[in-house]
């Protein structure tokens, strides 16, 4: 929903509008489109994301465990570890180009296990005894719903 559903841009050719997402979670896809002088339109696509249930809180365990070291933005709040790690830069949460290939078993083994357990950097601790398959399983749903390009299940091995 777009409040206003439509609107006049000012003196600058600039106008804005609030976006409320629906109530079914799932990835959104926004369009807006101009008159351009002359013929054809000018635009812009964004995408929007809902979390259901169960990708808030893999949210808020990504918050609590993972985002120091797979988030480079550092804040006031939080120091981000991301450019201390070998590998440097690991992989962002939201990057699907690397993690859509990995299937759910193997992130699941990634998160519980440590990433030594699938050949991946010693550097990714095991959480079997800090967090429960739920919120395992939670953390998965999160990152497969922020993943840029967005997550298909046909392209996980």
């Amino acid at each position: 929903m777009f409040t206003p559903a439509k609107a006049l841009t000012d003196e600058n050719g600039q106008v804005s509008t609030v976006v409320q997402l629906g109530s079914i979670h799932g990835s959104y896809s926004f369009k807006a489109q101009t008159p351009k002088q002359g013929s054809g339109f000018a635009g812009v696509e964004l995408r929007g994301i809902a979390l259901g249930y169960q990708e808030k809180v893999g949210k808020q365990v990504s918050d609590k465990y993972c985002r120091m070291c797979h988030d480079p933005e550092s804040t006031t709040e939080r120091v981000s570890n991301f450019e201390n790690l070998a590998p440097p830069a690991p992989h962002v949460f939201s990057d699907g180009s690397v993690l859509n290939s990995i299937s759910d078993a193997d992130l699941y083994k990634i998160i519980a296990d440590g990433g030594p357990a699938v050949g991946k950097s010693p550097q990714t601790p095991a959480y079997r005894s800090t967090l429960t398959s739920g919120e395992i399983k939670s953390l998965i749903a999160y990152i497969r719903a922020i993943a840029d390009p967005p997550y298909s299940p046909q392209a996980a091995k």
